[in-house]
């Protein structure tokens, strides 16, 4: 384990109370819990859940537990993860799970399925990153994507709060391109935001901002961080507040 991930989870199990839930018997990842746990701060009830770039469900589940009324949406493309996804949520009558990707486009598209799968991607891994694990297995599948919007998924939402969290390494601006229309009854997006060039064609930050400025949303708070090599801020989970229609 590098040393600043080791910092960083000390950091959390100080200042939270994850260790008080594992002690109960409840496991969270550390980097989920102070996300939700901070965004619980923030918004105290939410109704509707969008989970794009689900991984293995690490943030729906502690999702489900701060907000267990919520109705949930959970994507995830990856065939070597989403089954533990479907496992975890097996029975949970508010919560639909979909293995597939979402982006600007219907269909199909190539998909870079990497050993970590936190940092798999339909980008390419740049060349000058040196914040990620080098030779690691990686190998490209097809994989089923869809936009937003096709799907209709809370055509309700505007009778409760709603969010959308996006942790789709660097392809967060397509799947906000694709979902224009459900953009309208959002009331919060919860985006991983890359600091440095990590991916081929990755849009920087400043792109994503304003995109989401044109759209009535406004920063609202940080929730999380990660560190790269040397210490380095690389990626910030960042919550935007809709602040006009």
């Amino acid at each position: 384990m590098k040393y600043q991930t080791l910092i960083k989870q000390i950091f959390i199990v100080g200042k939270s109370k994850w260790f008080l839930y594992f002690l109960r018997g409840k496991i969270f990842s550390f980097s989920s819990f102070e996300i939700v746990t901070n965004l619980k701060r923030t918004v105290p009830n939410l109704d509707y859940i969008i989970d794009v770039g689900a991984n293995s469900g690490q943030f729906s589940k502690v999702a489900s537990f701060h907000f267990p009324n919520a109705i949930m949406h959970v994507f995830e493309p990856l065939p070597n993860l989403y089954p533990k996804i479907e496992k975890m949520f097996k029975g949970k009558e508010n919560i639909t799970t979909h293995n597939l990707a979402l982006g600007n486009e219907s269909g199909t598209i190539k998909f870079n399925q990497n050993e970590f799968g936190h940092i798999s991607s339909v980008l390419n891994i740049s060349t000058d990153n040196v914040h990620y694990p080098k030779g690691n297995g990686l190998s490209q599948i097809d994989v089923e994507i869809k936009t937003l919007d096709s799907l209709s998924l809370f055509d309700e939402m505007e009778k409760g709060t709603s969010l959308l969290k996006l942790d789709v390494q660097g392809y967060e601006l397509e799947v906000l391109k694709g979902g224009e229309k459900t953009l309208n009854n959002l009331d919060y997006i919860l985006i991983e935001a890359n600091l440095e060039q990590l991916y081929v064609n990755q849009p920087t930050f400043t792109q994503v901002n304003n995109y989401l400025n044109s759209k009535g949303f406004e920063l609202s708070d940080m929730l999380d961080f990660n560190l790269g090599a040397k210490n380095k801020y690389i990626e910030i989970d960042l919550l935007y507040k809709k602040v006009q229609g």
